[in-house]
């Protein structure tokens, strides 16, 4: 029977929710390199059967398991990682854009944990919690010095499940029980969307996940209602995410059939060129791109993509330089490994990985010399001062 491995591709990324036949692609290199897998896989069965009997302390199999994976992978490059339960909780939180919880932001003050903001229509709004409530209890288990992951992951579960939660109220002398029905919450990629001039929309995309297309889709339709012919798009500080929902953001602005990135990998299944196919083409604006140093993967993606095509100008600093592409390999139903599988390379065949993307006017946020912090913005809004 065929077995299969299921690839998330992330941090550049692509999501591939397909499976990849183990056979076809691992068997094809073990022939192709004479390297016999299972021959080393007797040699760690040995070592950790003679750990499991002989060492001094009893040790769990599948924790020894996650130690020689973490290992292994320390041997790579810096995004071939081992993921743990929690992180990989995370992850999976980041890049579905999505989570079933209450809808607050928490934080933490003097080692408390206190709500620091409420979803609009959110379960915990719905429940009546507010800002500033500290919370004491998540059901029956006492929060008071857990860190703020730890609380998260409590209050987090199915939708439509309750979870009780007691917190203390500034203006009320006694605890207060609140129960509350978790609901499924959409995180936001797309914030501060304005109209920073008479037809100039502005807006800031701080992760690129499921849901961002969509989330572009709603600013769009709401900036054009207002008026706006030009339009900035500010990725400074946005380390990517999805691949997909870069050439999802990408297709918005360019017209059908122009190649938008190329993965370069040894997974066939991974080995392709990205085309815009015209369907979701949204606007024909004038458009400028705002990045730093900290612009990284899916946000260079499109970037590169805007920049070769000519579509639109790229304002800031060069960018990070990172166009790898990490497979996320479920090892267990807990924990996985981020794997390092493929390079992307720009329409124009521009290697990025390790480069960067040079913008077309290169501006530090900070000069000598001159008034105020933005100027990285300050050019944009010059740019386009006609829309002003």
């Amino acid at each position: 029977m065929k077995k299969k491995v299921g690839f998330f591709l992330i941090g550049s990324l692509i999501l591939l929710m397909s499976a990849i036949n183990s056979r076809h692609s691992s068997a094809a290199a073990v022939q192709s390199e004479s390297y016999d897998v299972l021959e080393e896989l007797k040699l760690f069965s040995r070592a950790i059967g003679a750990v499991l009997e002989g060492y001094v302390e009893k040790k769990d199999a599948r924790q020894l398991l996650y130690h020689a994976v973490k290992g292994m992978l320390e041997g790579m490059d810096p995004y071939t990682v081992f993921i743990d339960e929690e992180h990989y909780k995370l992850l999976q939180i980041d890049m579905k854009g999505e989570y079933s919880g209450l809808g607050a932001v928490l934080e933490m003050v003097d080692n408390q944990i206190f709500i620091k903001e409420i979803k609009p229509a959110s379960a915990a709004q719905k429940a009546g919690l507010e800002v500033k409530d500290m919370i004491l209890k998540v059901d029956s288990k006492d929060v008071i010095g857990l860190g703020m992951a730890e609380v998260a992951e409590l209050l987090r579960g199915e939708a439509g499940t309750e979870v009780m939660v007691r917190v203390q109220r500034p203006t009320v002398p006694e605890p207060i029980d609140i129960k509350v029905i978790r609901e499924l919450v959409e995180i936001s990629a797309i914030n501060d969307v304005r109209m920073a001039g008479r037809h100039l929309g502005y807006l800031r995309i701080d992760n690129f996940q499921e849901h961002t297309a969509d989330q572009i889709d709603k600013a769009i339709k709401k900036l054009t209602k207002e008026g706006m012919k030009a339009l900035i798009i500010d990725l400074r500080n946005n380390q990517g995410g999805l691949m997909t929902a870069a050439i999802d953001l990408a297709s918005r602005f360019l017209p059908g059939d122009k190649k938008i990135v190329s993965v370069e990998s040894r997974i066939d299944v991974q080995k392709k060129e990205h085309f815009s196919d015209g369907s979701k083409h949204l606007t024909d604006c004038d458009l400028i791109v705002l990045v730093n140093e900290h612009s990284a993967s899916a946000s260079e993606i499109f970037s590169a993509a805007i920049q070769d095509h000519k579509r639109g100008i790229v304002v800031g600093m060069k960018t990070y330089g990172k166009a790898s592409v990490q497979s996320v390999v479920p090892l267990d139903d807990k924990t996985a490994m981020k794997l390092t599988t493929a390079r992307y390379i720009s329409p124009n065949g521009r290697v990025i990985d390790k480069v960067g993307i040079v913008p077309d006017e290169e501006v530090p946020y900070l000069v000598e010399g001159v008034e105020g912090e933005d100027q990285q913005t300050r050019k944009a809004l010059e740019i386009f001062k006609k829309y002003r």
